[in-house]
């Protein structure tokens, strides 16, 4: 860790619960008066999730081949049995809203 704060390297990242008892994301939606921004965000997450559109692209397209490649290969390294086929037959093309975020049996 101290090798990776000293590199001078950033990364940026948003995280989301969708583990939530009762299965409800905005379930710890609050209010936060101070940071106006925090609002807008939360409601443009519900507008995407409500609305996606033409951006409810396939899982693919946000979490890449190469991505996945490298996730087995940790996974395989420490034990797990292989999801491959599941990825290539069935989770690699679901969409990210419509087959993923609101599909019950992910």
């Amino acid at each position: 860790m101290l090798a990776m704060a000293s590199s001078q390297s950033h990364i940026q990242i948003a995280s989301w619960n969708i583990a939530a008892i009762n299965n409800n994301p905005f379930e710890y939606w609050i209010t936060y008066d101070e940071n106006e921004n925090y609002e807008k965000i939360m409601s443009n997450v519900e507008e995407f999730l409500e609305r996606p559109g033409d951006r409810d692209v396939s899982v693919s397209k946000v979490f890449t081949q190469d991505m996945f490649d490298q996730l087995e290969k940790r996974m395989l390294g420490v034990g797990w049995e292989s999801v491959r086929s599941y990825w290539e037959n069935d989770f690699r093309d679901r969409k990210i809203v419509s087959g993923f975020m609101k599909v019950g049996d992910c």
